[in-house]
């Protein structure tokens, strides 16, 4: 075997290994069990707002 087959198997492997990762990443985040936390977070920046605002002077 020469080195640059194993150099590729190696980057062959490190793609999968990272592809799945990413697949792996994809799928939580879009799971439909996460929406609802996911869109509590996404109003904390306004909740805050409306704090500030409301606080007397």
């Amino acid at each position: 075997m020469s080195i640059e087959f194993n150099m590729g198997l190696v980057r062959g492997l490190l793609t999968l290994i990272l592809f799945l990762a990413f697949m792996t990443l994809w799928a939580w985040a879009w799971n439909k069990h996460r929406k609802p936390e996911f869109d509590r977070m996404a109003r904390l920046p306004l909740e805050d707002q409306e704090r500030i605002e409301e606080r007397p002077r």
